[in-house]
């Protein structure tokens, strides 16, 4: 069944979402070498609550975290740990907010200057950002 939305509960998805691609946003900022997943958590989690949303993905069925963290070879949903990055991992950050009660959640890929050809190649049709 589809449910038509209203344009001020679109407005309100949308801020949602404009809340998530913020995070994602400062979380590169943050990525570098030597920081954890657990520490982007961290950020993530308090610029969250700060600009007025909730960590959409923490407490969902048991999850631990604000954002999902999946470096290398885990495909998606990793939870954040005390890893700390090196400069030829690539990094998925998946983050989910609640406001205003709707959602807003996307993804991204985080490549690191140093990360292989091969992997540039696996890259190469997906926007990325280099830290």
């Amino acid at each position: 069944m589809v449910y038509y939305k209203t344009e001020e509960e679109v407005e309100k998805i949308r801020k949602s979402c404009e809340l998530v691609c913020l995070t994602l946003a400062h979380v590169a900022t943050l990525l570098k070498c030597d920081v954890t997943p657990l520490d982007i958590d961290k950020s993530a989690e308090e610029f969250i609550k700060d600009n007025g949303g909730v960590p959409a993905f923490k407490g969902y069925n048991g999850f631990p975290s604000s954002l999902c963290v999946s470096v290398n070879s885990v495909v998606v949903h990793g939870i954040p740990s005390d890893y700390r990055f090196k400069s030829t991992d690539i990094v998925s950050v998946d983050c989910g907010v609640k406001m205003n009660d709707y959602f807003g959640d996307a993804a991204y890929t985080f490549a690191f200057n140093d990360v292989s050809n091969e992997v540039m190649r696996l890259l190469k049709n997906n926007q990325r950002i280099f830290i």
